[in-house]
């Protein structure tokens, strides 16, 4: 028997929303795809994508918008069928949610970074996060350095080199294709809305805004570097960021690790210990205050508060639609794994 569009589309749907819901539920379906599949595709996409200097995913982002509009405008003055509109966009959407997943996006779903890597969680008590900040404070003092300066090549060069050197450590797959960051096409946007870099999992490519200061240079690299190994988790992403730029015999790499991760820090400190935070902050090189300062400014000047919370809630839904329950709070959260794996990592 013949099924008709409609059921067809049904069945398509049906059939990704069991494929996506069972892999949600079941973490090592998603480890395993990520461990054993996507670095297959990922070497193969990347090594496509690296044959372009300019972006593909914003190419192909450009491209789909336009192609929705038109399809709209044609459905309104009836140059096509609205059952035919329909179908098109329908089909499209399930297409490119499937290809999504099946790219890079299984990793929402794969288990987490303590079960991974085999470390114990720390519990969470006062005693030990006033320790866990001394230390951090005193390290990023010996740690601070005057950026005015990168090479951009020789970064990407030695954050690489970290990777492969920390690979099992980090239990990723090393080399995992390509990853030679890409300028985003509409820089101008993400700036406005505080978007420092992201990956684009289309065609396995990292995006970095060239608005970031030098100083935060490596460690947003090394943040969607760690993406692009099958990393979903923000949190994760700039741990693995802080370990790989941390663990640098390269100053630049080290210092940025610690001006890009002391904020979340403070603001943790802030909220658990407020009547000790202007104590704790006298004890933070002045040096590494100005640098936080002038961030803060940097961006802030650039940002459309409208556009910047616009993309909050829609960034928010879409990572809490992904298993990120905490959503846009999940990049904080890397306090907690900071607390866990500082003196089995970085001392």
């Amino acid at each position: 028997m013949k099924l008709s569009k409609p059921i067809k589309l049904l069945a398509v749907a049906i059939l990704l929303f069991v494929i996506l819901f069972a892999t949600s539920k079941m973490p090592s379906i998603a480890e395993w795809y990520i461990v054993n599949i996507y670095p297959l595709l990922a070497v193969a996409l990347s090594f496509f994508s690296a044959l372009f200097p300019f972006s593909l995913f914003d190419i192909f982002t450009i491209l789909a918008i336009i192609a929705f509009v038109v399809l709209i405008f044609l459905m309104l003055f009836k140059k096509i069928k609205r059952s035919k509109a329909l179908y098109i966009i329908a089909y499209s959407f399930l297409f490119i949610i499937a290809y999504f997943y099946f790219s890079w996006g299984f990793s929402y779903f794969r288990k987490d970074f303590y079960t991974r890597c085999d470390i114990q969680k720390s519990e969470y008590n006062a005693e030990n996060f006033k320790m866990f900040v001394k230390n951090f404070v005193d390290d990023a003092n010996a740690a601070y350095v005057d950026i005015d300066r990168i090479d951009k090549n020789d970064i990407n060069k030695k954050i690489e080199q970290q990777y492969e050197k920390l690979k099992d450590v980090l239990k990723i797959k090393y080399p995992n294709g390509k990853r030679q960051p890409k300028r985003m096409l509409y820089e101008f946007l993400h700036t406005k809305i505080g978007v420092s870099g992201y990956f684009g999992p289309f065609f396995n490519e990292i995006h970095v805004n060239d608005f970031v200061l030098d100083f935060e240079y490596p460690f947003t690299l090394a943040h969607e570097k760690a993406h692009q190994f099958g990393v979903a988790s923000e949190a994760e992403c700039n741990l693995f960021a802080f370990i790989v730029c941390a663990t640098s015999n390269e100053p630049q790499l080290c210092y940025s690790a610690y001006i890009s991760t002391i904020g979340y820090v403070l603001n943790n400190y802030q909220k658990a210990f407020p009547e000790d935070y202007k104590n704790m902050l006298a004890d933070i090189d002045s040096k590494i205050i100005n640098d936080l300062t002038t961030m803060s400014k940097h961006w802030l000047e650039a940002r459309n508060q409208t556009l910047s919370d616009a993309h909050k809630v829609v960034y928010d839904t879409y990572l809490k639609t992904n298993n990120i329950n905490s959503g846009i709070k999940n990049y904080s959260e890397v306090v907690n794994l900071l607390i866990s794996t500082y003196n089995i990592i970085i001392k």
